[in-house]
């Protein structure tokens, strides 16, 4: 068998004099370069989700007298069903079928894998199935792929050595395991994978922007990504917290069509305007006979170094408030909360189940680090139509792949950053 070198990963910048703390009036990542900033006033609630928003609301809510009152948004199902309907809280105790173990043969067809794309001398953008050859391991993808977009939606892969591996061959690995899941789509303008670790505890004069909520130690919100597949591997582990949490969209949807139809009628609305969206989008959607959603708040709240919402942009309803809030509040009930190991990969339905991360805190031994990749699988995905071609257009269409060494490489963005190294 051929051997995959093993070497030191590159080290990082010098760190700050202090850790940075996150704040709940930073600014928003989707801007338009032609419209003025506004930094004098905060036009919206905190990025944050508030709690108290949530349950004065419900305090507050009168439930109409009939349904007919109280209507679904038109096209809608009374309920969502099919194997993407799940609770969470169920789920946690039943990971015979979500997990898979790495067997010591898929591992060793991995490793040999690796070796030989290593041995083309080629870039990370030539990574295919045919320069990344699998035979042990590539029926159990073809499962992987089958339980993304026709089961629970969701799969997670356990035990590859990679703390043994330099990071070169993690790369090679994690983007040689999700050709056989999905072509890769764009990140960030021209980055095909994207590092996610804390990077506030790193001087800003040497660390790259931070416009994402997993380059901090803080919780994420439950939200959706773009693309259709997301893909993770874990590399590093915090000392403490940082759990996965997956929740399903069709099962949020249902406790919402219950009880706060109101709330379903904001998200399915196509006014929520933002820099990327000035005509407007809605959050929710019944497509190919699903019920989906699209949704981050960062485009409507702000996010730490990225810039503010462009003026001409308006602040959102109060009703649209609380749905945000209530999209968290209710995922996070009934999510599926998971401790990944270094070396699991987690691959889910990014149009189908919420997902989101409890703080974490890291130690010198133990500093949480993820790889994250898009994907669409051209022959399973669901039938988005034209609407969705256009929104879409800049994930899917060829680009020049980068795939960034380290999580302090600059990466090219829609705020002008230099383009990432690496090859």
């Amino acid at each position: 068998m051929a051997t995959v070198q093993v070497i030191s990963p590159v080290e990082p910048p010098s760190q700050g004099l202090s850790k940075l703390s996150i704040s709940h009036t930073t600014p928003a990542l989707d801007t338009n370069p032609d419209l003025p900033i506004i930094r004098s006033q905060r036009l919206d609630t905190p990025y944050e989700p508030s709690l108290k928003l949530w349950e004065a609301d419900q305090k507050a809510y009168q439930k109409p007298a009939t349904l007919e009152l109280d209507p679904l948004p038109e096209g809608f199902p009374e309920r969502a069903g099919g194997p993407t309907l799940w609770d969470g809280r169920e789920l946690a105790n039943q990971p015979e079928k979500w997990l898979h173990q790495f067997t010591a043969e898929e591992i060793v067809d991995v490793e040999q894998a690796a070796a030989h794309f290593d041995s083309l001398k080629l870039p990370y953008s030539a990574i295919t199935q045919e320069t990344f050859p699998l035979s042990a391991l590539k029926p159990t993808l073809a499962k992987v792929v089958e339980e993304i977009h026709h089961g629970l939606g969701l799969r997670i892969l356990r035990g590859l050595p990679v703390q043994k591996w330099d990071r070169h061959t993690q790369i090679i690995v994690f983007a040689g395991i999700s050709a056989y899941i999905g072509r890769r789509l764009k990140q960030q303008s021209t980055s095909a994978i994207v590092h996610l670790r804390d990077l506030t505890q790193f001087d800003p004069k040497e660390r790259p922007k931070i416009v994402l909520k997993g380059q901090t130690n803080a919780n994420q919100v439950f939200h959706t990504d773009a693309g259709d597949i997301v893909g993770l591997i874990t590399l590093g582990r915090a000392e403490k917290g940082g759990l996965s949490q997956l929740s399903s969209i069709a099962r949020t949807y249902n406790e919402l069509a219950e009880t706060r139809r109101d709330i379903l009628r904001t998200l399915a609305k196509p006014d929520w305007i933002s820099a990327q969206y000035p005509n407007g989008v809605a959050l929710f959607y019944h497509l190919d006979g699903r019920v989906v959603a699209q949704y981050a708040r960062r485009p409507f709240f702000g996010f730490y170094d990225a810039p503010d919402r462009p003026g001409g942009v308006p602040p959102l309803k109060h009703e649209q408030h609380v749905a945000l809030d209530a999209i968290h509040f209710t995922a996070e009930k009934l999510s599926l909360d998971i401790d990944l190991q270094p070396g699991d990969m987690e691959y889910f339905n990014n149009l189908q189940v919420f997902h989101a991360r409890t703080e974490s805190e890291d130690s010198p031994e133990n500093t949480r680090h993820l790889l994250r990749i898009w994907l669409r699988n051209e022959e399973h995905a669901l039938n988005h139509g034209p609407d969705w071609d256009a929104r879409w257009k800049n994930l899917v269409e060829p680009f020049d792949e980068k795939f960034p060494l380290e999580a302090w490489e600059p990466i090219e963005d829609k705020s002008g950053l230099p383009k990432a190294r690496g090859y």
